[in-house]
């Protein structure tokens, strides 16, 4: 598993970001998809500042990011260092719009779609509202893990459940880290699968949990809004995510003025010194 190739990237201390829109996003899965059942399974990250604090002090996470796909700015503040860096097709990318973009574009050449993740009932029902907004949507499949760890046999049988259904974008909502590293271990047994790990999308698309306003999107305070509605449970990690991702990004400022601009050509950038 790789980054696609096709796609300039930078880092945030140390996590590759793909510097990519929605177009963009949909484009690469296409691309992966039309090389045939065949290719080596692989996941897309949709990344905010939150998991990128974390992934300076979790190696597992951090080696996910470099084995994905593609690792989309869902956090608007993640996408605005990319344009700073002089990339400026990074744009964010949210996980919950995601959803919704790519069940569309595939619609019309039959994108095999498998939904798993979320409380009991979550990941059908977002089947179902999908089916609703999109007719002809394929769904191969629904499934709810059970909060603990699966034991081998549990393994392998959901793998061969996702086989066997011939998906082709497996819906992964569990949560950072567990999701992200929940595709690092599975996608080299699933052949010829996108996952997406999209988290909290599967609560919000199907309106079990409001999405911020857009006012608050654009000015990259999506995070305040969640504090609000949940500050019992969130006070904690934004107390602690918001200083720390300022140094990163503060840091990376630094080291990046003493590293040449990365060029805006796409293919390039994979190859060059992107990475700042």
């Amino acid at each position: 598993m790789a980054h696609d190739p096709l796609v300039s990237s930078f880092t945030i201390g140390g996590v590759p970001v793909s510097a990519i829109d929605m177009d963009g996003l949909i484009a690469s899965v296409g691309r992966r998809l039309a090389a045939g059942p065949g290719q080596p399974g692989t996941f897309v990250v949709f990344r905010d500042a939150h998991g990128v604090v974390r992934a300076q002090t979790d190696e597992a996470l951090r080696a996910a990011h470099h084995e994905a796909l593609l690792v989309c700015a869902d956090g608007r503040p993640v996408s605005w260092i990319g344009r700073w860096r002089g990339l400026a097709a990074t744009q964010q990318v949210p996980g919950i719009e995601s959803v919704e973009a790519l069940c569309r574009a595939g619609a019309d050449t039959g994108w095999r779609h498998y939904f798993l993740g979320g409380g009991e009932g979550v990941a059908d029902l977002l089947a179902t509202t999908m089916r609703a907004r999109i007719p002809g949507l394929q769904v191969a499949g629904v499934e709810t893990p059970p909060f603990r760890p699966l034991s081998e046999a549990e393994t392998e049988a959901m793998r061969e459940r996702i086989r066997a259904s011939g998906a082709q974008i497996v819906w992964v909502g569990l949560g950072t880290p567990k999701q992200e590293l929940f595709m690092a271990a599975h996608a080299p047994y699933l052949p010829g699968t996108i996952a997406m790990g999209v988290g909290a999308a599967f609560d919000v698309a199907t309106g079990r949990i409001p999405r911020a306003p857009k006012m608050l999107q654009v000015a990259g305070l999506e995070w305040a809004y969640r504090l609000a509605r949940e500050p019992r449970r969130l006070w904690r990690r934004y107390l602690d995510t918001i200083p720390r991702f300022l140094l990163i990004a503060a840091r990376d400022a630094v080291s990046a003025r003493k590293a040449p601009r990365p060029s805006r050509s796409g293919a390039s950038d994979r190859t060059g010194s992107s990475a700042v």
